[in-house]
């Protein structure tokens, strides 16, 4: 993409590189990355041609097919022998295909109704009644147990959701105007309903049309997975509406609403639970078929260690349509994918002005993130360079907006896993970044009890788990996460160019040392 010569400008940005406190050949390099060409790059990726980029689909297909001509162009070579730029794994797709629930002569419609997620396996449940468990819980500490007088033991719970309060706003399992992890963790609800012998849980959602509307794309979308992979035996989970639940409940007892029996909790402090006649069926039956995702992989080989390699990575998949709404991943990730296209560049115009790194770059734009970050674990399961040899991998995720707690800051990254395994790496990156960018490096989602659990949700962790040095550059979630309202239109192109030259310089530092890395750390 890049139309500047290099060598004509070189000299003058030399000149002003000498007093800085940065490498000079850094600097003359790193200064190829530009707001202006991240954001024509951004406008190309997230742009209605690629249909949000979903692991699969031909639009995802023609982004690989983009980022392929894109290293042609700048004249990295094919590295997979009698394949090219291309690494590609199978993988299969579970579909929604039948989900029904007939109760008492009634069939209930998915996704109206009620609803579950996809990865509730192949199932038929036969039942001859319902256990109303109240709102799931047992507390000891407080002397409270839903299930107190119940046999659950191969039967259906429904449940509240979240938990009883009554008239004066207190919960009545914490003692305090503050909800409990019974409300902000629904999986021990599942456990323990799980662990009581239950066969399925049901939880009545307080607005179920929201739910549905949230989360409308996972509940209908394929659940990814390698193709030699089995499901793995996931207790299973319903959610319906208010209106079905008071159709259940008054078919036993005319005054049980749904609203009644949260009125119960309301009013006294003992539980309300039974178990009550109901005939029906509950059945899942998923459809399959079999797909590939690519990862894109571009090398710049390295010099004297050029045995050892730097792998610099973003996910270029997205979440595709849902309907005529395309899911454009402007900032997830197409910033990412742009971020490195340009380190490419930055790495390849090096090399071509004979000064290149010592040790192999490879920029992989990897698909299957979305689906369970299935691109980069299967690179880590089948690496084209030994994974052994491999000295870091630095992933960017998400660099191009603003997070609520940086509104009006566009001089900020979050920086998370720098430190887990190699304090070497999160020196390098906080020396080059006082050096080269001055830019503040949060380190809020590096705390090993950060709830979001960043650190495993993108692809350097499946090279962190393999005992490799990573650094995750982030700048945090918006209000258009996972939206097809994530345009290019919202981008900080210009913050994104100073987040891309820090990850530049410091893969330049670490690619050009005399040693390796050293790990000497084994953080969570």
């Amino acid at each position: 993409m890049k139309k500047i010569s290099l060598l004509l400008s070189a000299c003058t940005v030399w000149t002003a590189a000498l007093f800085s406190q940065a490498s000079p050949d850094a600097v003359v390099f790193g200064n190829s990355i530009t707001s202006g060409e991240l954001k024509s790059y951004v406008y190309k990726l997230a742009g209605e041609e690629f249909e949000g980029r979903e692991t699969g689909k031909m639009g995802q297909k023609k982004c690989a097919e983009f980022l392929q001509d894109e290293f042609v162009q700048l004249g990295l070579p094919p590295v997979i022998e009698n394949v090219g730029y291309l690494q590609v794994f199978p993988l299969k797709e579970e579909y929604t295909g039948t989900v029904a629930m007939d109760i008492n002569n009634v069939s209930y419609s998915f996704m109206k109704d009620f609803y579950c997620f996809n990865s509730v396996n192949d199932l038929r449940l036969d039942f001859t009644s319902l256990v109303f468990a109240g709102f799931g819980i047992k507390e000891d500490a407080m002397r409270y147990n839903d299930y107190k007088d119940l046999d659950v033991k191969g039967k259906i719970v429904l449940i509240l959701e979240d938990e009883p309060i009554d008239k004066a706003g207190i919960s009545r399992i914490t003692g305090t105007a503050q909800l409990s992890e019974w409300t902000s963790d629904f999986k021990k609800k599942v456990e323990l309903a799980r662990d009581l012998g239950a066969v399925a849980l049901i939880e009545i959602a307080k607005n179920l049309s929201n739910d549905v509307e949230k989360y409308g794309h996972w509940l209908e979308k394929p659940r990814t997975m390698h193709a030699g992979e089995e499901r793995p035996d996931i207790y299973p989970v319903f959610y319906i509406s208010k209106e079905m639940a008071s159709a259940l409940f008054t078919s036993y007892n005319q005054k049980y609403t749904y609203d009644y029996l949260r009125e119960q909790y309301r009013k006294k402090s003992k539980t309300f639970s039974f178990e009550f006649p109901a005939t029906g069926k509950v059945l899942v039956e998923r459809k399959r078929t079999q797909i590939t995702g690519e990862n894109v992989l571009g090398y710049i080989e390295g010099t004297d260690l050029k045995d050892e390699l730097v792998i610099i990575t973003a996910h270029y998949d997205h979440l595709g349509k849902q309907g005529d709404d395309i899911y454009y991943g402007a900032d997830d990730d197409g910033s990412g994918t742009a971020a490195i296209l340009e380190i490419a560049e930055a790495f390849a115009l090096a090399k071509k002005a004979g000064k290149g790194p010592r040790r192999s770059i490879l920029i992989m734009p990897v698909s299957g993130e979305e689906k369970g970050l299935l691109g980069s674990e299967y690179y880590a399961e089948n690496p084209v360079f030994p994974l052994a040899e491999t000295v870091c991998n630095l992933n960017i995720d998400m660099i191009g907006r603003m997070d609520k707690n940086h509104e009006n800051d566009t001089n900020y990254v979050y920086i998370i896993g720098s430190d887990k395994l190699s304090s070497e790496l999160h020196s390098a990156n906080e020396n080059n970044n006082n050096a080269y960018t001055k830019i503040d490096l949060d380190y809020t989602f590096n705390d090993e009890k950060d709830k979001n659990r960043f650190y495993y949700r993108s692809d350097h962790y499946n090279f962190a788990k393999n005992g490799i040095p990573v650094i995750f550059y982030f700048t945090g979630v918006h209000a258009d996460y996972h939206k097809p309202t994530d345009t290019p239109d919202k981008l900080h192109y210009g913050k994104m160019e100073t987040i891309t030259r820090l990850v530049f310089y410091t893969a330049w530092d670490v690619a050009n040392r005399d040693k390796r890395l050293v790990v000497d750390s084994n953080k969570k």
